[in-house]
């Protein structure tokens, strides 16, 4: 299992990650996003604190000692990098560095579409999923749009962060033939869901999620053959 390698110049939610983990490991970072000089150093530090190669790089030995786990009755840095990675995702998590319920919530939430144990806790799988690509779609259509793309070039990797493990199993267990010739209809919502409709001679294909304004995030958890 790989983790995004964050370096020198990169910049979004990853390095606040970094940078509130290196706080929370004894560094004074301000949390801006920006993976500049000081926290290039301070990543060099912590590396050479734990015997890692002192590069300045976040890779996979490094994340793996950054993270710590965190649950309910937590607090401090490692609790607002969860937070924050949280409220990119559904602007709906305070960022305070204490998990309380509403933290507990949104993790479970988080956890529960993309096939992890929904238990609250942020353990070392969680922490991946929330550096990697899982749950980022900001708008359900292009959500549903982009499974459907995985599915056509056999991609169930790409497809499992923005699905439920129900839905890739009904729609890799149909195989995409070119042959067959699917053409998208539209898309539209009912009962709380939005849903997108391709056609193909003799039957039809509905991929959907929960309405965004309904819930914390965007995914899809619901594939019908017709």
């Amino acid at each position: 299992m790989y983790w995004p390698l964050q370096q020198h110049g990169a910049t979004g939610e990853n390095v606040r990650t970094v940078q509130y983990l290196l706080d929370a490991s004894g560094a004074s970072l301000t949390v801006d996003g920006d993976f500049g000089p000081l926290t290039a150093a301070a990543v060099t530090a912590f590396q050479t604190s734990i015997g890692l190669t002192a590069d300045g790089q976040v890779g996979d030995a490094t994340w793996a000692a950054l993270v710590v786990q965190v649950a309910t009755g937590s607090s401090g840095d490692a609790v607002r990098a969860v937070q924050s990675q949280l409220n990119a995702r559904s602007g709906q998590v305070s960022v305070d560095g204490v998990f309380g319920p509403e933290t507990l919530r949104a993790v479970q939430f988080f956890q529960m579409p993309i096939g992890l144990a929904a238990d609250g806790v942020v353990n070392w799988y969680t922490w991946h999923a929330l550096v990697s690509e899982h749950l980022r779609s900001a708008d359900i259509e292009t959500c549903i749009q982009g499974v459907f793309s995985a599915w056509t070039t056999n991609d169930q990797s790409s497809a499992a962060y923005n699905a439920t493990p129900f839905a890739l199993s009904t729609l890799f267990g149909h195989p995409w033939k070119a042959a067959d010739g699917w053409v998208f209809d539209a898309c539209g919502a009912a009962a709380g869901h939005v849903y997108c409709v391709w056609n193909r001679a003799g039957g039809s294909l509905h991929i959907g999620g929960p309405d965004p304004g309904g819930g914390l995030y965007i995914y899809v958890d619901n594939v019908t053959f017709e």
